[in-house]
Parts: C-alpha cells; sequence; structure tokens
C-alpha cells in the first residue's frame, strides 16, 4: 500500500504508454559485462521511443533503462511508463536511482530491484555524493543530492537556478552551494573527498569549484565535463569536435588530451553524453551521431545511438577497452554507471612538468579597486565579493573576425570583443569614486589608426583609448579631452600600459614605468559608464591584448611597477608551409545549425603537392580551418582543383581550440590534424 501511494505522486507527472521493446542481448552479454569489469556492473539510461532525437530529453517519449550484469534480464525497463526522464543517475551503493522530470521539475527516487518510487521534492538532480566522514549527529557517512532548484530561466545548456544540495533521506534539509554564476546540466561531478566539483559555470566555461573556499577556477572551453571519482583530482573537459576529452590534473598541473569515440561501432563518427562511472577506470558515452544535418549532428540522434563503456588505463592517458551496451534500433541516452567496490579504486596519474601560470591571486595588485579583470581566456576572470561591484565574472564575447590566440590572448583580427553587462556594472563604481584606471598588455601592428578601448554610456563615447601608428591617443567625451604620446607603441612587441585618471590629469605608465602627464578632463557621473568593449567594432585595428584590469582609483606607481612583471614575450614557432588541393571536404554548416556555438571550423583532407617550410612525409594532409565566425560563413568550396598556401600549426598546439566547434564529416585516423592559420 505504502509502495502504491508513492507511486502515484510519481504516476501524474508522466505520459501513460507502454510501448513494444526488443531487448539487448539478454543472456550472453551480461556474463561478458561481469567478465570485463571484473565486477557486478549495472548501468542506466533514458531510452528515446520516439523519433531518436531527443538528445537533450527534453520530450515525453522516453523510458528509463537499466542493464545489471549478474540478474539475467538484460535491457530492460526499469519503470514501465514513458515520459520525460532526466539524467538518472546511480547512488553510491547503486542500490538506487535518482531521476528528474524537467518538466515538473521534481526529484524521484527508483529502487532498483523493487521499482518502488519514492519523490524528492521539486528540483532538478544532476548529482550524488557520498561524505566519507561519519555525520557529528548520526555517526554515519551521509548521502548528499545536488540539484537546481527555483523557476530561473534555463535552456539545454545551461540554467539560472542556484545549485543546492540537500541529505537524500531529507529532501527538505536544503543548503545552498552555489550561486555566483549560471551553471549547465551536463555532469556536475564531485571528487571522493568532496574537496573538487567540476563543472561549467555556465556553458561553455569548464572549471572547479573548491567547496572549502567556494573558489572558481577555469580549466578550458568546451562541454561535458566530468569530474573523476577518487581523489586523483582529474577533470576532464569534452572538445568541440565531440571526439576527445581535455584531461586537467587539478592539483598536480598539466593536461593532455584523450581521444574516446575509438569504440568499434562508433565508426570515427561524434559521440556524446560521456561521463565517469564511480569507478575512475571507467565511463560511459552514447554514440555515434550521424544523423543530423550541417554542424548539429547531435541534435540528430539517430537509431543507431547506442551506449557504450569505455576503461581507462591506470595514468588516464588512453582508452584501452571498449563494451558496447546496447544493441538495438532505439536511440539511447544520458547513461551513468555503477560498478562494485568502485570506491576503493584509484587511478595513478603521471606527473606532469608545467610551468607556474599567472593567476588572480598573483596578479593583478590592487585588486580590492578591481571593476573588471581577464587575465586571458583560460583564466579565473573573476572579481571577489570584496571588489567595488561584488563577485562578478568577467568574460569577453568574440564579435566579428577576432579570435584567441595560442598564448590564450585576445587577437582582435579587426573584430572587437563584448563585456556584455560588465559596462553598466563598472560604471556605478566609476561614477561614485570620479578615478578609472585602465592596465592592459598590448602588442599592435604597425601602420594603422583604431580603437584599442572605448567605454560608452548610451550612444555616447565616455573614454577612448586608440592607436594612431606609433602613438597612444585618448580621448574624453564628458570633458571633451584629448592626450596624446607620440612614440608610445612600439610595433610587434609586448608592451604594459598603464593609464591613471584622477579627473583632472592622466598618467601614461609604460612597462611600470612613468610616460608622462598631462592635463585631463573627465567626468564619470555626469555620463556614467554602461558599455565597455576592446577593439574596434568599426573593423580594420588589428592587435593582441590581455592582462586588463580595470580600478576605480588611480594607482600607485609602486603597484604599477609589481603588475607590470607579468609580461612576457611570446615564444615563437615556425609554421608548416605547405601547396595543397582540396580532396575531401566537411560540409560547411549553416550558422543556424551549430546551436549556442558562434564559431566553427572544417576539418578536411588536401593533397600535398609542396612543403615550402617544415617538415612532413605524409601525401595527404588533415587540416581544421575556420568555416564559421560570429555566426557568418567565412569558408567557401569555389575550385576544388586550385593550389592553395596552407599555413599551418599542429592542432593540439592550440589549447585555445579546445572548446570550439568542430566539425569533421571525413575519417582519417592515422593522419594528425593541422590547424590552418591563413
Amino acid at each position: 500500500m505504502g509502495c502504491l501511494k508513492k507511486c502515484t505522486v510519481f504516476f501524474v507527472l508522466f505520459v501513460f504508454v507502454i510501448p513494444l521493446v526488443s531487448f539487448a542481448d539478454s543472456g550472453s552479454s551480461q556474463d561478458a559485462l561481469s567478465k570485463w569489469t571484473g565486477k557486478h556492473t549495472r548501468l542506466v539510461w533514458v531510452k528515446d521511443v520516439g523519433n531518436g532525437s531527443d538528445t537533450f530529453a527534453h520530450g515525453n517519449k522516453l523510458m528509463l533503462y537499466g542493464y545489471d550484469s549478474e540478474d539475467g534480464k538484460g535491457a530492460r525497463p526499469l519503470f514501465p511508463l514513458v515520459g520525460n526522464f532526466f539524467k538518472p543517475i546511480f547512488t553510491p551503493d547503486g542500490s538506487h536511482i535518482i531521476v528528474s522530470n524537467r518538466h515538473g521539475r521534481q526529484m524521484y527516487l527508483v529502487d532498483w530491484d523493487t521499482g518502488e518510487v519514492s519523490p524528492l521534492g521539486g528540483g532538478v538532480a544532476v548529482a550524488v555524493w557520498s561524505d566519507p566522514k561519519p555525520s557529528r549527529f548520526f555517526r554515519k557517512s551521509t548521502t548528499w543530492v545536488y540539484c537546481f532548484v527555483g523557476l530561473q530561466p534555463e535552456n539545454k545548456y545551461g540554467t539560472a537556478q542556484p545549485l543546492y544540495r540537500f541529505p537524500i533521506d531529507e529532501p527538505e534539509k536544503k543548503e545552498l552551494i552555489w550561486n555566483k554564476t549560471n551553471l549547465a546540466w551536463s555532469n556536475i561531478q564531485l571528487s571522493r573527498d568532496g574537496k573538487i566539483l567540476g563543472g561549467l559555470f555556465p556553458w561553455p566555461n569548464g572549471g572547479i569549484l573548491r567547496t572549502g573556499t567556494k573558489q572558481f577556477e577555469r580549466y578550458g572551453r568546451g562541454c561535458w565535463t566530468s569530474m573523476s571519482p577518487d581523489n586523483s583530482k582529474l577533470l576532464w573537459i569534452f572538445d568541440g569536435l565531440h571526439r576527445n576529452v581535455q584531461m586537467y590534473d587539478v592539483d598536480r598541473g598539466g593536461n593532455w588530451k584523450v581521444n574516446i569515440n575509438g569504440a568499434p561501432g562508433v565508426g570515427g563518427f561524434e559521440v556524446y553524453h560521456p561521463r565517469w562511472s564511480n569507478h575512475p577506470n571507467y565511463f560511459v558515452l552514447t554514440g555515434p551521431y550521424e544523423k543530423g544535418d550541417g554542424g548539429n549532428k547531435i541534435g540528430g540522434g539517430g537509431e543507431k545511438v547506442e551506449v557504450y563503456v569505455g576503461r581507462f588505463d591506470k595514468n588516464a592517458r588512453f582508452v584501452e577497452g571498449w563494451f558496447q551496451v546496447t544493441r538495438d534500433d532505439q536511440a539511447d541516452f544520458y547513461p551513468d554507471m555503477w560498478v562494485e567496490d568502485g570506491i576503493k579504486e584509484n587511478l595513478d596519474p603521471l606527473p606532469v612538468n608545467t610551468a607556474k601560470k599567472t593567476s588572480v591571486e598573483s596578479w593583478p595588485m590592487a585588486a580590492d579597486r578591481l571593476v573588471f579583470v581577464w587575465e586571458n581566456m583560460k583564466a579565473a576572470n573573476q572579481l571577489s565579493e570584496q571588489s567595488p561591484v561584488g563577485f562578478y565574472q568577467c568574460n569577453i564575447e568574440l564579435r566579428g573576425a577576432a579570435l584567441h590566440t595560442r598564448e590564450l590572448k585576445l587577437s582582435t583580427r579587426a573584430g572587437w570583443g563584448e563585456t556584455g553587462e560588465a559596462g553598466e556594472k563598472m560604471g556605478v563604481a566609476l561614477a561614485k569614486s570620479g578615478q578609472v584606471s585602465v592596465e592592459f598588455t598590448l602588442i599592435s601592428k604597425p601602420d594603422q589608426k583604431g580603437t584599442v578601448f572605448v567605454f560608452t554610456s548610451g550612444e555616447n563615447k565616455t573614454l577612448e583609448i586608440e592607436q594612431d601608428g606609433s602613438a597612444l591617443l585618448v580621448y574624453s567625451g564628458t570633458g571633451g579631452s584629448t592626450a596624446v604620446w607620440p612614440d608610445a607603441l612600439k610595433k610587434n612587441t609586448p608592451q604594459h600600459l598603464v593609464l591613471l585618471m584622477d579627473g583632472g590629469n592622466i598618467k601614461l605608465f609604460i612597462n611600470g614605468k612613468r610616460a608622462g602627464k598631462k592635463q585631463f578632463r573627465i567626468d564619470l557621473a555626469g555620463q556614467r559608464v554602461d558599455g565597455f568593449e576592446i577593439g574596434d567594432s568599426s573593423g580594420g585595428w588589428h592587435g593582441v591584448i590581455d592582462g586588463i584590469a580595470v580600478y576605480n582609483s588611480a594607482l600607485s606607481a609602486e603597484v604599477v611597477a609589481e603588475n607590470s612583471q607579468r609580461i612576457s614575450t611570446p615564444e615563437e614557432t615556425a609554421p608548416l608551409i605547405a601547396m595543397g588541393t582540396l580532396l575531401d571536404v566537411t560540409e560547411i554548416p549553416a550558422p543556424e545549425s551549430i546551436g549556442a556555438y558562434r564559431r566553427a571550423l572544417v576539418v578536411n583532407s588536401y593533397s600535398v603537392d609542396d612543403i615550402v617550410q617544415g617538415n612532413y612525409d605524409q601525401d595527404r594532409i588533415l587540416v581544421a580551418e575556420w568555416a564559421v565566425l560570429d555566426r557568418e560563413i567565412v569558408k567557401e568550396y569555389a575550385d576544388l582543383s586550385k593550389t592553395e598556401k596552407l599555413v599551418l600549426d599542429k592542432f593540439d598546439d592550440h589549447p585555445e581550440l579546445e572548446g570550439e566547434r568542430q566539425i569533421m564529416d571525413i575519417f582519417e585516423p592515422d593522419l594528425d590534424m593541422y590547424y590552418r592559420l591563413n
């Protein structure tokens, strides 16, 4: 009677249809899986019993499926209803499944053996973690469910709902974990000791939250993050090609790439839903994705999409084995896996030699006066609660042809960068103080004129910093002032520049040294700043910028000198230059087909007709080149017989590309991939 009462609540939110289902290899497969893992193993996933395209589990044609390597039942529905089932997750002991109805924003606990369903209240569950330390009150460990709660906006990439957690047996006792940024649905997970929480903060910003200090650290761009379930503290970020994960060693430093689409049956196509199991050697994913159009293979889903299990080597450097779980004609999404005694297992990551990176902790000085900070594309770029604007993540959205460099800097390339609501936030602090300091490191090209930075108030320019050949110019739209330093800029040379404005004067420092003081009137309260752009939105200015900081006061000479120590000269490398002719091409996607991405690379193969510079010994070469920038198509296949000059770098030497959307319709597993620079 109790079970019936609990299940009734669950039924209300689901559609009552029971389809005919053909199960996957129910006999030999369960023995093979146990033999393969060496342990009792369970999997759970969502089966699309509609048209197979509900990759993100938005619809009502889904079923909750499970597989047990020891019960002899094969793949089977864990619950005999069709509806909205989202992101099923095993409890740490493998005895229950936590699953959500995303439409109703309700969570449920499903008993694996009996199918009994218990409501867990409002929210959408995204992670579960068992505290290894006994509770002070109950003398036993607590299993925590992490969930999004609230009615804030959401989409398939993320949500503005804050992250909470609650004890699994006391769902009413919710405690706030994170509400400083949006978060993504895909794979919020914790290390075994609970000190590191990995996720997207939000997509595409992959990183970690140190749960003790609530400090966010950014590691890269991409999707489908996953955190190793042991204490090796490895975070992966799924790449834009949907074929590899970039592995980051959070504690020891260093990162490396692991290919995860090599399972027999995937055929080199894209994969999705990658997730670490409770055992650090095993992970799950779905694929192959080959049905979608243009740049949206994932959204196409398809009846060929199956659940696979991969096994890492002990160092998590490569996948040493594969197991295909499902074999049917219906798409399978959102798998999770539990392995008996997985909690006792550990990876053994190799040490990585890595240079100490500059961070917000050491740069910039005077952080308590910061109103904007952007060190580079992978830094935290985060203002603290103590800043004049409070906690804020400072991001730069690339526009036009702007890209990031291999050193993770912003290269305008006649495009520009937008900062969203940052301008409005900083404007309040600047109006209150009446002062502003602007700091940045610049590599400028010679013989050009254009805007480096502009602070706006509506349609008006409050403050504009320009390059005119070797001259640096600063204009005040509120005070009608102009300051000019005729020979301040050195072409193609990194320079640390700081401009200090106190309302009546302006000072310039170059590489930590005084370069002159001039009269300069600016009224930051009269025309309050509400916008901030990097580069020239009218086009035409080329520069490489990083280390951007804006303060609501004039810095001291000592602070400026200290901050100037971060300047470094990029390492120059000679590209491979070849003459080649297109052989096999990837379809150029329509900009609207690449979802939330604004840029996309296509991967093509070329014949190698001649080597102009460098060494290459194959007669074919695989090349990733830009097809879409800022939602505009910038590539065409006009004359396939034309010989082209290809200026190339190894793709893996460009970490800024890890999270960019990459589309590849061709299969060349024996060729290394290069990135086209011209």
